[in-house]
């Protein structure tokens, strides 16, 4: 069974590879056994340097696993509670709604979402910006719903959940990761980036324009902290991933208590959800040149990791897609979407300039066809595969046009000017 689900898994990547551009590390284990890891593409196009399984990468969201076990170690230790106000530990906090870390950790706060703010991504994520700058942003923002009131995933909350760990330990957010986690599992490839240090082995990370990669928007990484500041391998996450089901770092009390809940839909720094009609614990993420994902089904002790230095490809559906493969489901390399036909009328009514977030979309025709400029340095030529769908024309990615009950259109989330 394991040579024949590695020939297939093998034999995916192939068929993949051939149709998809792919650039990163891939492993996937069952029950202790490896039944697949390789390495594609380049951590360096400009200097043609192959990645390698060791190869590092940043894991952008994957941090909350970390940033979440910290503050549960934390609170088992009785330097904190779950249920403490975040308030008490970062005094800023007073300023706004009472939330509690609990609230934070599982995405209930109501607090904005700072790397969706405007002002970020107009120039903060360019420059070292202090705490306390990053705090008044912020709390200059209104609350987007009662604390406690509903889910809606934002970086805010492990910002802050950051700050929380180094007030209750006295150490800095890195020290604590490496002192306290990586170096009890044996976890040598992975850290905190910083942006001031040199990391041997990291791949460069890149974006899509026209048809080829170019080097990725530069994001200054201490601003994100510990909402997704870390990096690792493929190995060092599957033994992350190992850890959870032996309670290494915290007993399984606490472990049951903020993240086996029932009916919970997200955990300590993790999804919960169901997939292949199997319980799945996962979690990914993505941002200017990385994509990451990490799917644990503890019932069949499968792990399935990703990691990618092209922030373009499909991170998630390559993995669903191998984690299918593990379960015996036949499962297909996608091929690009036939196209549908658009009147001149239809398709000119996209064109314009849509922004929001404090980035922008410039979408426009020419006689090659339908294309959007990105923050004015790349370009993304699409097709339409129905009224309001496209696909790009040369990665496995879709957009919507959507309009609204009043008729305005929004492109990327963003509205039109």
């Amino acid at each position: 069974m394991t040579t024949a689900t590695g020939q297939a898994l093998r034999q995916y990547m192939d068929h993949y590879m051939a149709k998809w551009p792919f650039s990163g590390t891939i492993l996937v284990a069952r029950k202790g056994e490896i039944l697949f890891r390789e390495a594609y593409g380049h951590a360096s196009l400009e200097h043609d340097v192959p990645n390698r399984t060791d190869t590092k990468f940043g894991v952008w969201s994957v941090t909350k696993s970390f940033t979440a076990l910290a503050t549960a170690m934390l609170a088992e230790e009785g330097r904190l509670h779950f249920d403490d106000l975040l308030s008490r530990f970062v005094p800023e906090m007073q300023a706004a709604p009472p939330i509690t870390i609990r609230q934070a950790i599982n995405h209930v706060s109501g607090l904005p979402n700072f790397t969706s703010i405007p002002a970020y991504n107009e120039g903060l994520n360019k420059r070292p910006v202090y705490r306390e700058e990053t705090l008044r942003l912020l709390l200059s923002q209104s609350m987007e719903f009662a604390p406690g009131e509903r889910f809606a995933y934002n970086n805010s909350g492990y910002y802050l959940l950051g700050l929380v760990i180094e007030a209750a330990s006295g150490m800095t957010f890195g020290q604590f990761i490496s002192t306290r986690i990586l170096q009890p599992l044996g976890l040598g490839n992975t850290g905190v980036n910083d942006g001031r240090s040199l990391i041997p082995g990291l791949a460069s990370a890149y974006h899509a324009s026209g048809n080829g990669p170019i080097p990725a928007e530069f994001v200054e990484i201490g601003t994100v902290f510990s909402a997704g500041g870390m990096y690792s391998t493929i190995d060092d996450l599957y033994a992350w991933a190992q850890s959870f089901d032996s309670a290494k770092l915290v007993k399984r009390s606490t472990l049951e208590q903020a993240f086996y809940r029932e009916g919970a839909g997200y955990g300590l720094g993790w999804f919960i959800d169901e997939k292949h009609d199997r319980k799945r614990i996962y979690h990914g993420g993505a941002y200017r040149g990385f994509r990451s994902e990490l799917h644990r089904f503890p019932d069949d002790e499968t792990t399935v990791i990703v990691l990618t230095n092209y922030d373009y490809v499909p991170a998630t559906k390559l993995a669903d897609a191998l984690s299918s493969l593990v379960f015996g489901k036949e499962t297909i390399v996608p091929e690009f979407p036939a196209p549908y036909a658009l009147t001149q009328e239809q398709f000119s009514a996209y064109i314009g300039v849509y922004e929001g977030f404090g980035c922008k979309a410039i979408v426009s025709r020419d006689k090659d066809g339908m294309f959007f400029q990105w923050n004015d340095r790349e370009i993304h030529r699409i097709y339409p595969i129905s009224e309001e769908r496209f696909h790009h024309n040369w990665i496995q990615w879709e957009c919507i046009f959507k309009r609204n009950d009043t008729g305005e259109l929004s492109f990327l989330g963003m509205k039109r000017k």
